[in-house]
């Protein structure tokens, strides 16, 4: 039966869902309107603090409102006394950025010494945490804005109580009529998850319709690989008791979670596999398999049960029967959520808050978000058997407010020659490369993207003025809209964010009646010049290398699946793990998407193909790794066969994993140690013998053993294929499992 809908409720439910999907949790769309409804209220507030005064009203609203937003968007604590301790020292964060701007401005050179220093300060107080990242910020957005408004001196004690009443004003909308419900933001996310579930089987019937096309396949990577980063997200809120549904217990909603994610993987495994091989299936039975897809996708759970189980019945072939299986356990898993099965009752509530009340969220959520790669950046620089002023020692937060400090000075310098009153310009682009990023390639993708935004910022910029350069209200309309639009397109491109804060800049200079063409050349000038010199310095100053932080998450994946893996070991001799399954499998998921993350870094702008290929093999590779311990650990965490063959190939592939770990370098392969024999050799007749056990007349769990033969089999293979060396023909492995967009299918046919 295929429930294929009709094309525009078709379309339209695909919308919903890519919208859903490209912001779990809600994340990005209530920063936007945060951020749009105080820059609003702000310039109300601010509008009545200038009546009270006597003071101009334009240059305080304007003040006010650019100092707050980094408020909006950087305190994003759920707790409402979190939020007032952060806030306390945001009025004096502003008015020292304010004080300073305003009195060492009256002295040109002391104001660009100044500018310097504040820069370094600002970044080197991260170190403290996110709350000084958010004093740091503040500090130099007040300390810029003074600068461009050039207000005099005696305009500094109005400013000082238009700075103070703002601060105040937002902490007091964040902690009330702003506040972000943590149960509703983690049942938004769960929303999400399932939106990209739909994404993802979408993609698959695009694989099976045109097994050839590449594009299709891509697009099934990207998918998954938004779909395990949902499922972090949500393993992030489970931390914080309020964000769980009353009665469910984060143990068992993390178990929920994983179990999802394998029966995402293991879909897609399958489905892989028959559009490498669509001939192994009858033509009937491929329409069959078609409609149980969109029935698990998008049917009704009782329809889409029917679904499978008719496809189970109908004499299906292995691959089939994977698809059904996989099917049956989204829509059981599914099912637990809408039904309420995972709220305990109240026999079990006691035995389960003994189990419960030590569990720790794996994913530390910075900010609602995913972490980045610094704490792997500053892994990759530091060394503590260095030399006393080795620079191998200093912090990663003290390099880069070394590297902002430097690039913020030749920045000046730069930015003097083409304008001695814009020079800001360049010292913000220079600035910003250090926001949010923790290698030199990250910076050079960011400094890359804002030229470009300012360009065509610029562009649209001087269309809008001749708009709106007689009407206000149309100004402040247009203005409050790019404020919206820049925080919600934020986390997805970098590149539109500065396009719509560009056009708002050509609003607030038109507001100004400072607005002329040449005005605008003189940004992008600043603007491209200042990149440059972030981008140069980030890669010659006190450099946090793209491809040394690669291999510290390397090994750290490595490590992780070493754990997972011991753990394993323990399971299947009869010991109990010394850490949670489960937990290690979050663990090893966040590893992988921090290895694809750093990558995307390393390849960018890079036309090395040879060197390219072999490093996106092994990062292909780890996913079917981290797809494999995602099986192994829900096989053992349901139940728990003895097999010493099992825990003794477990032991050989930590040995292994540890070996992989300790490589020096990506790529090529590192060598075997003379006289070791490769670890399939050595794993293969241990899961032989397990086999051999398995079928033989011992009472063993039959099924759950040759089941975990497979996942370490797969599993072996990974880890010999990451000692391989892909030829420049050779493509490679292309399969979507894992949480780096890899896993499921056998590794060994598609990749030789």
């Amino acid at each position: 039966m295929s429930v294929r809908l009709p094309s525009a409720r078709g379309e339209l439910r695909d919308a919903r869902d890519r919208l859903v999907a490209s912001d779990p949790g809600g994340t990005r769309l209530r920063q936007a309107a945060r951020a749009t409804v105080v820059v609003a209220s702000t310039l109300v507030v601010e509008r009545v603090v200038a009546w009270a005064l006597g003071a101009q009203p334009l240059m305080l609203m304007l003040l006010g409102a650019i100092v707050t937003i980094p408020m909006s968007t950087g305190i994003r604590d759920t707790r409402g006394a979190l939020v007032l301790r952060t806030a306390v020292l945001s009025p004096v964060a502003s008015a020292v950025g304010v004080s300073l701007a305003v009195i060492a401005g009256q002295q040109h050179v002391l104001g660009l010494v100044l500018f310097v220093i504040v820069v370094f300060t600002a970044v080197w107080v991260r170190r403290f945490g996110p709350r000084w990242f958010h004093y740091g910020f503040l500090l130099w957005q007040s300390y810029f804005f003074a600068l461009f408004l050039s207000p005099p001196v005696s305009a500094l004690p109005s400013l000082l109580v238009a700075v103070v009443c703002a601060t105040v004003w937002v902490a007091l909308l964040l902690a009330t009529v702003l506040h972000d419900d943590p149960e509703a933001r983690l049942r938004r996310t769960i929303t999400a998850l399932r939106a990209r579930a739909r994404a993802v089987v979408s993609t698959c019937l695009d694989v099976l319709d045109d097994p050839g096309d590449r594009g299709a396949r891509r697009a099934l990577r990207a998918h998954r690989i938004q779909l395990g980063e949902a499922v972090l997200l949500l393993d992030g809120q489970l931390s914080d008791e309020r964000a769980l549904p009353d009665g469910v217990p984060p143990g068992r909603l993390r178990r929920w979670i994983v179990d999802f994610e394998i029966g995402m993987d293991r879909l897609c495994s399958a489905v892989l596999d028959l559009a490498a091989d669509p001939g192994s299936v009858p033509r009937r039975q491929q329409t069959e398999v078609r409609d149980v897809l969109r029935q698990v996708a998008w049917a009704h759970p009782e329809a889409a049960l029917a679904g499978v189980q008719r496809l189970e019945r109908e004499g299906a072939t292995p691959v089939s029967r994977r698809i059904a299986r996989a099917g049956r356990l989204l829509v059981d898993t599914v099912d637990q959520w809408d039904s309420g099965a995972l709220r305990l009752g109240p026999d079990a509530e006691e035995a389960h808050d003994s189990q419960d009340g030590d569990f720790e969220s794996v994913v530390r959520l910075t900010g609602g978000n995913l972490p980045g790669v610094a704490s792997l950046a500053e892994r990759s620089v530091r060394s503590d058997g260095a030399g006393r002023w080795s620079p191998s020692r200093l912090r990663l937060t003290t390099r880069q407010a070394i590297q902002a400090g430097t690039a913020a000075a030749l920045a000046i310098l730069a930015g003097e020659l083409i304008s001695s009153q814009r020079y800001y310009w360049a010292v913000i682009a220079a600035f910003v490369g250090f926001a949010g990023t923790a290698t030199a390639g990250e910076t050079l993708r960011k400094g890359v993207a804002r030229v470009f935004g300012t360009v065509a910022g610029l562009v649209v910029a001087v269309g809008l003025a001749n708009l709106t350069a007689d009407t206000s209200t149309l100004a402040l309309v247009t203005t409050l809209a790019c404020v919206f639009l820049a925080f919600y397109l934020q986390a997805v491109s970098y590149g539109a964010m500065i396009f719509f804060i560009t056009v708002l800049l050509g609003q607030l200079y038109t507001m100004l009646h400072s607005l002329v063409d040449q005005l605008l050349l003189i940004r992008l000038e600043e603007t491209a010049i200042g990149a440059l010199i972030g981008i140069g310095v980030s890669f010659l100053v006190l450099p946090a290398g793209t491809r040394a932080t690669l291999r510290a998450a390397r090994a750290a994946f490595l490590e992780h699946l070493a754990d997972l893996l011991e753990a394993a070991a323990d399971a299947l001799s009869a010991q109990d793990p010394r850490r949670d399954l489960l937990a290690l499998t979050i663990e090893l998921d966040a590893a992988s998407r921090q290895v694809l993350r750093t990558e995307r870094g390393l390849t960018y702008g890079r036309f090395f193909g040879a060197v390219r290929t072999g490093i996106r093999h092994r990062v292909t590779m780890l996913g079917v790794c981290a797809a494999a311990g995602r099986a192994l650990a829900a096989a053992l965490s349901t139940e728990r066969p003895t097999s010493t063959p099992l825990a003794d190939t477990c032991r050989e592939l930590v040995a292994e994993c540890r070996r992989l770990s300790a490589a020096r370098q990506l790529y090529p392969p590192p060598e075997l140690p003379e006289g070791t024999l490769p670890v399939a050799e050595r794993v293969e007749p241990l899961l032989a013998t397990a086999e051999r056990e398995a079928g033989g007349p011992a009472p063993k769990p039959t099924a759950t053993v040759t089941s975990l033969v497979a996942i370490l089999r797969r599993l072996t293979q990974a880890l010999t294929l990451l000692g391989h060396e892909p030829s420049r023909r050779q493509r490679p492995f292309t399969g979507v499992g894992g949480s780096a967009g890899t896993g499921g299918a056998s590794p060994r046919r598609r990749s030789q």
